[in-house]
């Protein structure tokens, strides 16, 4: 609570953290908070009550700590929502299911689409199965599952920077299953190779709600030319993933399930063209759901052209922040970019500074 405050609250939503059972709050990004303070807005954050990927709990413990701080502090004048990785999702879900509550939200690298990222990361190890031509213990009691994402991938498939055949073949589909040819998506590839086994690292038996939820089943897989396949052998050859119908269920997991694009304030979303660990697809994917539900127009979206996760400017962010603000109080829409095409040129007129190394158009 800064010493003047000017009515306004803005509550952060932290992403993903693991699976331990130590909760802790996390601030927003310095940039973001420094700009919140200079500027007189009051924010407030939550641990969440649990880890885990547990959105819907987060949009709930979101929602408690703003009714806190209105018992503290009186009725904020605008209430805005940050929302980073799964807290996207937090803030996705927010603004379809407790809408009165905020008048705006602003996602960074957001997991919008729900459930979807998991499905993302589902679609991730099954390929790496397939190129590699190894056998997954995944849902088998007692597999070696260490020993075969450790050890045994890296031998097929080779490393981001020095593949194999079959690891050529592995990041072809990546890169197509992501969002195609962009900025900076090698780099981000490299930084995510290993991690991104992590959820059937930790879980091969899939007994999690979100891995029973999580499925493959519908994804339709890419392969360049020229690699040694087709298409078709990759759909064909793919393991599919079914999900519980019972976890994958709206009413008994609200947050176990793909999110409806019915917003009802307005969003702007930041996302990174190398992204890998939740991909700009899924910006693509969020804003034809949107469209969908009728709701384009409560939507903004931009693409940064840089690698890694959540890899934003102090520029970038808090120039995100102040139109969002500015688009609530004047109605005025800000501007935004169409990321449903290619995406080579994506995010120039919002990158700032433009990376070193960055490849231009790529055309």
């Amino acid at each position: 609570m800064p010493d003047a405050w000017n009515g306004e609250l803005v509550l952060y939503a932290h992403g993903f953290v693991g699976f331990g059972t130590e909760v802790a709050v996390q601030t927003p990004p310095a940039a973001l908070r420094n700009y919140l303070v200079t500027n007189g807005f009051a924010w407030a954050a939550s641990s969440y009550s649990e880890n885990g990927y547990d959105p819907g709990i987060g949009a709930d413990d979101t929602l408690t700590l703003k009714n806190l701080f209105e018992q503290k502090y009186g009725p904020a004048k605008k209430t805005y929502l940050v929302g980073a990785s799964m807290g996207g999702n937090v803030v996705a879900l927010a603004l379809e299911n407790q809408a009165d509550e905020y008048d705006g939200a602003l996602s960074i690298c957001g997991a919008l689409t729900g459930i979807e990222e998991i499905d993302y990361l589902v679609s991730w190890v099954a390929v790496a199965e397939f190129t590699s031509g190894l056998h997954f213990p995944i849902g088998e009691p007692g597999g070696n599952a260490a020993t075969v994402f450790l050890t045994d991938v890296p031998r097929q498939l080779g490393s981001a920077s020095s593949p194999t055949p079959k690891g050529r073949q592995f990041a072809s589909v990546v890169k197509n299953l992501t969002g195609g040819p962009r900025p900076f998506f090698q780099e981000g590839f490299a930084e995510q190779y290993s991690v991104n086994f992590g959820l059937a690292l930790l879980d091969p038996e899939r007994k999690s709600l979100v891995n029973r939820a999580a499925t493959n089943a519908n994804a339709k897989y890419h392969i360049d030319s020229g690699l040694g396949l087709t298409d078709d052998q990759v759909n064909s050859g793919v393991r599919r993933f079914a999900s519980d119908p019972a976890a994958r269920n709206a009413e008994a997991h609200p947050d176990a399930v793909p999110t409806t694009g019915k917003i009802n304030d307005p969003l702007l979303t930041l996302h990174g063209t190398g992204d890998l660990f939740v991909p700009i697809s899924i910006e693509r994917d969020y804003a034809a759901r949107v469209q969908a539900a009728g709701k384009s127009d409560l939507l903004v979206q931009r693409a940064i052209r840089s690698s890694g996760h959540c890899k934003f400017s102090d520029v970038e962010l808090t120039t995100a922040f102040a139109d969002l603000v500015t688009w609530v109080k004047n109605g005025t829409k800000p501007k935004g970019e169409d990321l449903s095409g290619d995406l080579t040129n994506a995010g120039k007129e919002f990158t700032n500074p433009i990376r070193p190394g960055d490849p231009g158009g790529m055309n």
